[in-house]
């Protein structure tokens, strides 16, 4: 039979750690879900809209960008648990949180343009993906069973939740201004204040997180195919990277639209940003049912019935256009579960296979940061091509087909082939 090839174990009876490390390390989310918020759903518009760029040419950078970060991912997150150092996390948080503060200020500095802005989109993405590692490694040692990953991920949800609604507000703002100059200004100022945000947090959640024990490892070397292979013969991890590429491609190609949407249909960019808000609103509101369900239920049925509340969405989008914000809220409910679903799944199939005998902590991590990264990027040229011949500076101009079938047939194809995938038997290990 085969075994392992990372020999070493979790200690047996892992006290559950307190309330507030808990709070204090999932608050972590609030500054991180502000930066990747304004970069999946407003980025792209402000590069096309402000910034002057060609829409290929600004999908197409952050698509490079996130195929960089995801194979940077697997290489610090590969050295973090070779070199084993029990404070690596935090200081992957350390070095990362203020590249990626003062990076996404940078971005939205009223008087920078062009390559000054591609620099700043750099930094940010090189600072976020160090605190990326290290705070969500993390989670593996806050959440010391399937139970705490449930609740722990509920907690993360509703930070996350709060920070995209700070940039729903903060869009609908800025995006009503009529003054380009005072708009600029918004722009910058709201920056520097999510900036701020996402260093406060971070380094708070390092902080509190700094007395947790690090999981014993193996004192021999283990190269990179070792610990590969390990977790190739996991086959309940590699469901979940497929799971998850699909997710994060397909399922958030509406929230990746919003502003072009409002623009095009709606006739106002700002509508975007209001929609965000509804999403957001309902996303936090439906959390608590979540966790409790998420109690009740494996993670897996979470995830079914979250996706098929998605598929309803997205269907009452099309079919009731005169339904208002009941499609916005039902899409908000169905993310919450779907993101409680995806961490618990990570959270627990990480700490199983270190029970069973894996050194492996930060490398998983950073395996499923890097499929997160590489299948956004691929949303992200995904819809640059489909919003590459409506003219957005044409107020009159009806929104293109290619574009409402990225915005909306795209999000169902995702919930469709996740629900098959999620429907088979589990998986039993490879021997």
């Amino acid at each position: 039979m085969r075994t392992s090839t990372l020999q070493a174990c979790v200690p047996p009876g892992i006290a559950t750690t307190s309330f507030g490390i808990r709070l204090a390390y999932s608050g972590g989310n609030l500054g991180k879900s502000v930066v990747w918020s304004a970069f999946e759903s407003f980025l792209l518009f402000y590069l096309v809209r402000f910034a002057g760029l060609d829409p290929l040419v600004a999908g197409g950078l952050l698509a490079i960008l996130m195929f960089a970060a995801a194979g940077a991912d697997v290489v610090v997150a590969y050295f973090a648990d070779r070199h084993g150092r029990p404070d690596a996390l935090a200081r992957l948080i350390l070095l990362g949180a203020p590249l990626g503060g003062i990076g996404f200020w940078l971005i939205f500095a009223a008087r920078l343009d062009g390559p000054a802005i591609v620099a700043a989109v750099i930094l940010c993405r090189v600072g976020y993906s160090l605190c990326d590692i290290g705070h969500n490694t993390l989670l593996v040692r806050v959440a010391t069973s399937p139970r705490d990953a449930t609740s722990v991920s509920g907690l993360r949800m509703i930070f996350s939740a709060a920070g995209t609604a700070i940039v729903g507000l903060a869009s609908a703002h800025i995006l009503s201004i009529a003054d380009p100059s005072d708009q600029r200004a918004a722009f910058a100022g709201c920056a520097l204040a999510g900036g701020a945000l996402y260093i406060a947090t971070l380094m708070a959640a390092a902080w509190a997180t700094r007395g947790i024990p690090a999981p014993r490892t193996a004192t021999r070397r283990i190269g990179p195919a070792a610990m590969l292979s390990a977790l190739w013969h996991t086959p309940a991890y590699r469901r979940l990277l497929s799971l998850v590429a699909v997710q994060v491609a397909l399922v958030p190609m509406f929230a990746r639209a919003l502003p072009f949407f409002g623009f095009a249909v709606h006739g106002d960019p700002g509508w975007g940003g209001s929609a965000l808000l509804v999403i957001t609103i309902a996303q936090a509101s439906s959390l608590p049912a979540w966790i409790m369900l998420g109690r009740a239920l494996p993670p897996q049925s979470t995830l079914t019935a979250a996706n098929m509340l998605m598929i309803v969405a997205m269907l009452l989008l099309v079919t009731l256009p005169q339904a208002g914000p009941v499609p916005l809220a039902l899409i908000g409910i169905a993310q919450a579960g779907m993101n409680i679903a995806i961490w618990a799944l990570l959270a627990t199939s990480i700490r199983t296979g270190m029970a069973a005998g894996s050194t492996a902590e930060a490398l998983p991590m950073g395996l499923f940061l890097a499929v997160v990264k590489g299948a956004t990027g691929i949303g992200n040229l995904l819809f640059a091509s489909a919003i590459a011949g409506h003219d957005w500076h044409c107020t009159s101009c009806a929104p293109s087909t290619s574009f409402l079938l990225a915005a909306i047939g795209l999000p169902l194809l995702g919930c469709v082939a996740i629900l098959a995938m999620n429907s088979g038997p589990p998986y039993k290990r490879t021997t």
